[in-house]
């Protein structure tokens, strides 16, 4: 049983790591798919940052004496379920980089509303989640030439 985080800004930091998490999953399910080179090495970067953010916001979490909840067992099926199913049909670079989209818009999404349901946080916790975005949002411009 997960215990429920109570203080706003474990639900942001817990938010931003779930990002890294199901980035890092969708990732890693795809890539024995991807033949595309240069798609590879984008999908290689954006695994290795989101592996980076992990760890940087399991020890964040530390400092506030708490522990990252991890992705949820369902979510987790899903992504990985998504992406099979359209594995066996057969996948190429257009389709995975559409996949890599449309998760990582999601991605944004959340991002953006876990920020905004938590307005007490410190300035640099907002500051950090928005470098985040900006960071997704260079990666959705360098993956859309795939599309």
């Amino acid at each position: 049983m997960e215990e429920e985080i109570t203080s706003p800004v474990g639900n942001v930091l817990n938010g931003y790591y779930k990002n890294a998490a199901v980035g890092a999953s969708a990732i890693d399910s795809l890539l024995d798919t991807v033949t595309d080179k240069n798609f590879r090495k984008e999908l290689f970067y954006q695994r290795e940052y989101y592996e980076h953010q992990k760890q940087n916001l399991t020890s964040q979490l530390a400092e506030y004496y708490q522990l990252p909840v991890k992705q949820g067992t369902m979510a987790k099926f899903w992504t990985d379920f998504t992406i099979r199913m359209r594995k066996l049909k057969g996948i190429d670079v257009h389709q995975a980089a559409r996949l890599m989209a449309e998760g990582t818009n999601m991605g944004m999404i959340q991002l953006h509303q876990v920020i905004n349901e938590n307005p007490d946080i410190p300035d640099e916790i907002r500051q950090q989640g928005k470098k985040i975005l900006s960071h997704e949002r260079e990666y959705l411009d360098r993956i859309t030439p795939y599309l």
